[in-house]
């Protein structure tokens, strides 16, 4: 260390500078230093540049002021001083010191513009110092902060108080620097940072001994979003501390404890590695007793644009999260009381409780049961699951059953493999208890009708996003059955889902089909094929599909005026025909055959009948209804091609029309 020795009392007849040359200590430096004698009692002190950490921390400081020695020290009162300060300009402020040797010396400075207050102290190899900042400009704090190269994009308002106490010697350092704001605001210029009004106190001690960092910090109201996470810590007040150490290459986190008001703790160990701040392994433990809030904050915003998008949960939980390389490892959770609802998806569950374990090989198993829910508007039972979850796969334990709407779904067997890839797989048998059709429909809030849905489900495969049934789908609907084959659908819960189906109805009970749409009273068996279907967004684009009354079926066929009505409006004929002259006598009429068609390309319609019938204005049409006996009606169809959309409007509005007064 270079400088001067012991100051003795002298009284000079004239100025005199003494050229002191520089001074430093472990993590400072000052150069060019000259002290310069006014007068016996004034002294001016000249630093040409002041580093700190390497860095300019100060250039041009100038300092002057009245001086008495006491014994072997040279004291500064009444001083005043200024400085270029990087960032802030010239500063100018009050000083007073106190200066023995270049090992024995103090110093205190004050600027009241800035509302601060420093005090240096050399004692033996140790240096003290102390620098309070009160009611700071956050915006002036940047610009400091960015000339000593700890750049701070963006812009701010408010206020902010410091406070930085330090040690340094030859061996350790040590530093605490408290900052403590009442409104801060921020705005980083690509908005994937921010701060509104924030309230916030933050204590950080550096020790050069082991190496450690040592943080307290509470956030007392106003918001912060970090992308993705939004924290209102006016609803949840937040406090957070942590132990790192650091080393050559890493930063290991000793212990960390968060907690989010009354929401839930969070505590955790780990290595960070220097390079690209990658996370190298992690060990965290999370209590949630009220597990809405914690959830809305900390979960939701890493589901937006996925199935799980809306997820919202409500409840409690607790349990474990193994990290290595930034990737799962393990992960342990008992819920109790758990309310879930996934929108997107259709689902919720009421009442959920259990223990959830995953690993990449040998986890535990997981048992999940729930009071009740809900997929869409179907209502669930209480039902519970064991299932092992590990790596990409999940295989029951033992076989589930699933009450719903008076039946049941009883899973065999359900393994799936490949879980988040493309190329997931699933193997799953399955039967139906028959489920009431009835309590189906109200819960669909479609037109009521009877009957039951039963029988085995046929194995499920999944592939590439393809889902598809091996064997064939069969209802029991209005004393008929319907039948679906070849069913796939493609990304079912994706943005624009596809579905491919054959249909297939036979027998189907034209008086219970009629009676609960309200269509108008018909009677007699009916037969329907739907090949090709096509949906796509869970809506028709192509299929070709033939209606036609049963072969063979010598049941009563009878039609009423008003189903008449129906079927003449969506062939494209006249309507309230009967209910004027002589038939309007007659409620309804004997018929021979009824069928329609319609081949669905391009959003129109080629429309057919059950065979030609003969021309009319030059103008070749089809039966849709042959009568039989007298009085006879036929209904005969004009329009050949038709807009699906116009179409779906006119049986829409036949099942919606009171039709004519005589039934």
């Amino acid at each position: 260390m270079a400088g001067l020795g012991a100051i003795a009392p002298r009284a000079p007849a004239q100025e005199i500078t003494v050229d002191v040359g520089a001074l430093a200590g472990p993590s400072w430096r000052a150069d060019n230093i000259t002290l310069t004698y006014l007068s016996p009692s004034a002294l001016r002190l000249d630093v040409a540049t002041v580093q700190w950490a390497g860095r300019v921390a100060a250039t041009k400081l100038q300092a002057h002021c009245s001086t008495r020695f006491v014994a072997t020290e040279l004291r500064c009162e009444r001083g005043r001083f200024s400085a270029t300060i990087p960032g802030w300009g010239r500063l100018q402020g009050t000083l007073e010191g106190a200066f023995g040797n270049a090992e024995s010396w103090r110093a205190r400075l004050e600027v009241p513009r800035h509302g601060l207050l420093a005090t240096l102290e050399q004692s033996a190899a140790d240096m003290n110092v102390a620098v309070r900042v009160h009611g700071q400009k956050a915006e002036d704090l940047r610009k400091l902060a960015a000339a000593f190269g700890q750049a701070m994009p963006g812009e701010f308002a408010g206020n902010v108080d410091l406070t930085l106490r330090a040690t340094l010697g030859p061996a350790t350092t040590t530093a605490t620097l408290e900052m403590s704001t009442g409104s801060l605001s921020y705005q980083e210029p690509s908005g994937r940072y921010a701060a509104e009004n924030l309230a916030a106190h933050a204590r950080a001690r550096w020790d050069s001994g082991p190496q450690q960092w040592t943080l307290r910090a509470e956030g007392r109201g106003g918001q912060v979003y970090a992308e993705p996470l939004f924290l209102d810590f006016t609803a949840l007040p937040t406090t957070a501390e942590l132990v790192a150490l650091d080393s050559k290459d890493h930063w290991r986190i000793e212990g960390l404890h968060l907690r989010q008001g009354t929401a839930g703790t969070l505590e955790a160990t780990g290595l960070i590695s220097k390079a690209g701040l990658r996370l190298e392994s992690a060990e965290l433990a999370f209590d949630a007793p009220a597990l809405a809030s914690l959830f809305a904050t900390d979960v939701q915003p890493f589901l937006i644009g996925t199935p799980l998008d809306g997820l919202t949960a409500q409840g409690t939980a607790r349990g474990s999260v193994s990290l290595r390389s930034g990737s799962l490892t393990a992960l342990t959770a008992e819920l109790s009381g758990v309310a879930l609802s996934a929108g997107r998806l259709g689902l919720s569950l009421d009442d959920l409780n259990g223990q959830v374990h995953w690993a990449p090989a040998g986890a535990a198993p997981s048992s999940l049961q729930w009071h009740a829910g809900s997929i869409g508007r179907i209502p669930l039972g209480p039902s519970k699951v064991s299932f092992r979850a590990q790596g990409r796969d999940l295989e029951l334990l033992a076989p589930w059953r699933q009450p719903l709407l008076e039946g049941a779904v009883h899973v065999q067997r359900l393994a799936l493999s490949k879980v988040g890839l493309p190329q997931l797989d699933a193997d799953f048998r399955a039967a139906l208890e028959p489920i009431d059709l009835a309590a189906l429909c109200r819960a669909l809030d479609w037109p009521v009708f009877g009957g039951t849905l039963g029988g085995q489900l046929p194995g499920l495969r999944v592939q590439n996003e393809v889902w598809s049934i091996d064997g064939a789908l069969e209802a029991q609907v209005f004393d008929g059955t319907v039948r679906l084959e070849n069913l796939r659908a493609i990304e079912p819960f994706g943005v624009l889902p596809r579905v491919a189906a054959d249909a297939h109805m036979r027998r189907i009970d034209l008086e219970t089909l009629t009676g609960t749409f309200s269509f108008g009273r018909i009677t007699g068996r009916l037969d329907g094929d739907v090949e090709g279907l096509r949906l796509l967004d869970w809506k028709p684009v192509a299929f070709d599909a033939r209606f036609h009354s049963t072969p063979g079926d010598d049941s009563r066929r009878r039609i009423s005026q008003r189903a008449i009505d129906n079927i003449s409006a969506i062939g494209g004929g006249p309507t309230g025909l009967l209910s004027r002259g002589f038939l309007s006598i007659f409620k309804d009429f004997s018929y021979d055959r009824m069928g329609i068609s319609c081949v669905l390309r391009d959003g129109r319609c080629r429309m057919d009948g059950i065979e030609p019938a003969p021309p009319h204005d030059g103008q070749a049409g089809y039966y849709l209804v042959k009568g039989r006996l007298l009085p006879r009606i036929d209904v005969v169809g004009y329009t050949r091609e038709v807009s699906w959309d116009t179409l779906v409007q006119q049986v829409e509005a036949a099942l919606a029309s009171g039709g004519p007064q005589t039934q």
